[in-house]
């Protein structure tokens, strides 16, 4: 029959038959060998394009927790050639991402930020290789919890700073605390003092960062599903000619600037102590690095990888969206807001505010803290994986490839039994038998957490902690002075923060206002 039709055919059309016919047998064996394979439970597959229009794309960690109930921990997505698998579950994730680490580690080829603006070769989306490796190793020399202990007078400063800046303009609170974010990534990475939210340096930041944040994201880009390199990449292939000509020069002037001011100071001899500062000097020649050159090049990537993704997605926890978020939770739980104040002032006395010296001494704060970064994760889906090679988990085969997401959202909502999930109770962390520590899940997992989480975690303490001890957060008042109804929303993307929303902040007393101005008042920054 195939002969007859060959003959019925055109020679010049012959090549073309040809050609059909053997995609059309790839694609019959291609089938054939995905069918015989057993593969997780997910959503039934459309013909061709597979599972491509049932991923959620708004708050996506909301509509795979829903999956979760129907298919179970581990959900298998296929489409157009792509395959995803979804891990709902915390043992899933240390099985995987941790204990198999040599497959899991790789990040997706980002097509758009990685080959196009060249972010391939910041930190978080390196390849697990061995620049990658000295990246790491940088990174835990610089950012290890005796290292960052340097940096805890700057942290107080900069919260102090925030507090009063509570003081005198509550209404610009949003403002207030993406000052104080930025300002401890930038003196902390360089020794750079920001003076206002508007200053070049955070602008710079967060400019890098929405980009970045926004192109993360699955589906954000119709590159991503289609690789092309940027090398042959035509001029109609969307977003070219703007990444070409905006977004790379946005990068490479985020590197090169801060590094720039760093060396012009230690030239001239008055460099502040940071990460930056603290790595140049301390070359050493012991071959692991070719050259000085090489060495200064892996520190620009290093540093500006926390710099301009203060995510963690370099990954450095937001501390901006945990801060927010603890607001929020201070609002609609006004008993947990008591008994944190009522447990600092027992603690340490009326009489001064908290201090990086407390960390460890009061257990409920930091139970609280714990709860705000369960409650509602500022990376609810963490950063996705690449599997390096093929795999088995329970049974399911897993293909090289596959862009694997961890639900960091349906894990911290099945961390504890005991409690109602969507209730914020940081009871839940003081029980005999306490619900698992956030800190588990929300910096990451295996080779890959953040190396910057200590740093995240005294920024968070020292804020949550301090905004507790000196003022009293409410829902915004109406006209006759009643409470309006709150009901935060947050937003969709790689990091989820609460959207704008209005409160009230007041010092909790005449004293402890003076403390925040007194305190304010010593900084030198």
């Amino acid at each position: 029959m195939g002969l007859q039709i060959a003959k019925a055919l055109p020679f010049a059309n012959l090549p073309i038959f040809c050609g059909l016919a053997g995609v059309g047998l790839v694609w019959l064996w291609l089938r054939t060998l995905h069918f015989n394979r057993r593969y997780a439970p997910g959503p039934p597959r459309w013909p061709i394009i597979g599972n491509l229009l049932h991923f959620p794309l708004m708050h996506p960690w909301l509509g795979l927790t829903e999956w979760k109930r129907a298919y179970g921990d581990v959900v298998y997505l296929h489409g157009l050639g792509n395959s995803v698998v979804v891990l709902n579950d915390l043992k899933a994730v240390n099985e995987l991402l941790d204990r198999k680490g040599v497959i899991y580690s790789h990040r997706p080829l980002f097509a758009v930020i990685g080959e196009l603006v060249e972010l391939d070769k910041s930190t978080p989306l390196l390849p697990c290789d061995d620049v990658w490796k000295l990246h790491r190793k940088l990174a835990r020399t610089a950012l290890s919890p005796d290292a960052i202990k340097k940096y805890h007078i700057v942290q107080e400063d900069i919260a102090a700073l925030l507090n009063k800046s509570l003081c005198d303009d509550p209404d610009d609170f949003r403002q207030n605390f993406r000052l104080a974010a930025g300002r401890i990534i930038l003196s902390v990475t360089y020794g750079i003092h920001a003076q206002s939210y508007d200053d070049d340096y955070i602008c710079m930041a967060e400019q890098a960062l929405e980009f970045i944040t926004k192109s993360m994201i699955p589906g954000a880009h119709l590159a991503d599903s289609f690789p092309i390199r940027k090398s042959v990449c035509p001029s109609w292939y969307p977003h070219t000619n703007r990444i070409a000509s905006h977004d790379v020069d946005m990068v490479q002037h985020l590197l090169n600037k801060p590094l720039q001011h760093v060396k012009t100071q230690m030239v001239s001899r008055n460099a502040p102590p940071s990460l930056t500062h603290h790595l140049l000097a301390s070359f050493d020649d012991d071959g692991e690095f070719s050259s000085r050159d090489e060495y200064e090049e892996t520190i620009r990537w290093m540093a500006g990888s926390l710099f301009g993704g203060r995510t963690c997605s370099s990954k450095h926890l937001s501390t901006y969206s945990v801060v927010l978020t603890g607001v929020v939770a201070m609002i609609m739980y006004p008993d947990a807001q008591a008994r944190a104040q009522s447990e600092i002032d027992t603690a340490i006395g009326e009489h001064r505010l908290p201090t990086m010296k407390d960390k460890g001494s009061l257990p409920y704060v930091e139970a609280f803290i714990k709860e705000i970064m369960r409650w509602s994760p500022a990376l609810p889906l963490s950063i996705a994986r690449r599997t390096a090679q093929d795999d088995t988990y329970e049974g399911y085969h897993i293909p090289k490839g596959t862009t694997v997401l961890p639900n960091v959202w349906a894990i911290s909502n099945d961390c504890d039994p005991k409690y109602p999930p969507r209730d914020f109770i940081p009871e839940r962390f003081l029980d005999p038998n306490p619900a698992v520590d956030p800190a588990t899940y929300a910096f990451g997992f295996g080779r890959r957490i953040c190396p910057g989480r200590y740093l995240a975690e005294n920024s968070i303490f020292i804020i949550v902690s301090t905004l507790l001890a000196a003022f009293e957060l409410s829902p915004e008042l109406d006209g006759q002075d009643a409470p309006r109804p709150f009901q935060p929303r947050f937003v969709s993307g790689l990091v989820s923060s609460p959207e704008s929303f209005k409160c009230t902040i007041r010092p909790r007393s005449e004293e402890r206002r003076k403390q925040v101005l007194d305190r304010a008042s010593a900084v030198t920054l």
